[in-house]
């Protein structure tokens, strides 16, 4: 792609939006192969990707490694440095860096859309398009490299390889759709037979529902690619703007009965009032403020500190 990569058509292509929704989303992986190594060099290259680790801009955790399923503790790769009274914590040492990485350490860049303006750019037009909220992380690994070992991420990746190959052992959800606060267990992911292994190429994307079990390994050569990780707004979170609205009210305000807890004699009353109490709570409920003011909240997050900044200004007179 020679300037960039034009939203949500961009990254599915030549798969369409409608076709994507109806077919993959939260269903199924979906491979793109595209023979074009440079498909993605607008948006990031491994130039890029090298020339921003070897300035020591970033700082932890903005930059982090990891090894054999976790994290290296900051101080096995960053020092703290002085500046007159100022001090500077997490400051890569690109000398462990350069070491770590030779042994099988993954660089990992986590939010490098805040640093990096055409990621920034694709945040936003994704952001704007599906209404979820998007990250991005970078992840570089060394060649006859492990990635991490197998796990489901409770967020929607699309994984788009920018550089060198990955291969991609993919296994059934031992739960659909995991909500975020829904943690991995590693057993039920090693039980199963995989469903897909595929090396991407430069140009490739993989697209993974949240839930599906997946683990990486490089061959010979490096890799280099971009997850974008989609954090789904899911109808907990709109049923909850539901119930917080039962604050309002003085019977959702009452105590539970006293003894509720220990005294199993009291809860087919709660069940029997709670039933009552959210149909009162229905028939009552404005669902079109409740929507209006959960799409305001998530409109005003996503534009929250973004914007340009404009140096060449005067003030106004402080006397």
């Amino acid at each position: 792609m020679s300037k960039q990569v034009p939203g949500l058509a961009g990254i599915i292509a030549p798969v369409s939006a409608d076709v994507f929704f109806a077919e993959w989303w939260e269903k199924h992986p979906l491979h793109v192969s595209r023979a074009q190594p440079d498909f993605y060099a607008g948006l990031l290259t491994k130039t890029d990707v090298d020339r921003v680790i070897s300035s020591g801009g970033l700082r932890f955790p903005s930059i982090q490694l990891a090894k054999d399923g976790g994290f290296f503790p900051a101080e096995a790769f960053t020092r703290t440095l002085r500046s007159g009274d100022e001090v500077f914590a997490g400051v890569p040492n690109l000398d462990q860096i350069r070491a770590a990485y030779r042994s099988g350490a993954t660089i990992s860049l986590p939010g490098f859309h805040r640093a990096w303006a055409p990621l920034g750019s694709l945040v936003e037009r994704l952001e704007a398009e599906i209404s979820h909220a998007v990250h991005t992380n970078i992840y570089l690994t060394p060649g006859n490299t492990a990635g991490f070992t197998p796990h489901f991420d409770t967020h929607e990746v699309f994984i788009l390889q920018i550089a060198g190959r990955k291969t991609w052992t993919i296994h059934p959800p031992p739960l659909a759709l995991p909500h975020r606060t829904q943690s991995f267990d590693t057993a039920p992911a090693v039980s199963s037979r995989p469903i897909l292994s595929v090396e991407l190429a430069p140009g490739d994307m993989l697209y993974l529902p949240r839930g599906f079990v997946h683990s990486t390994a490089t061959s010979a050569g490096f890799s280099l690619h971009v997850t974008l990780g989609v954090t789904v707004y899911t109808w907990v979170e709109l049923l909850f703007e539901l119930l917080q609205a039962g604050k309002s009210r003085d019977d959702f305000r009452r105590a539970l009965p006293i003894g509720f807890a220990r005294d199993k004699g009291i809860h087919d009353g709660l069940k029997r009032d709670m039933a009552e109490l959210f149909g009162r709570l229905h028939d009552t409920a404005d669902y079109d403020a409740l929507v209006s003011a959960f799409s305001s909240r998530i409109l005003s997050a996503q534009s929250a500190g973004r914007g340009a900044f404009e140096s060449d200004i005067s003030c106004a007179d402080q006397r």
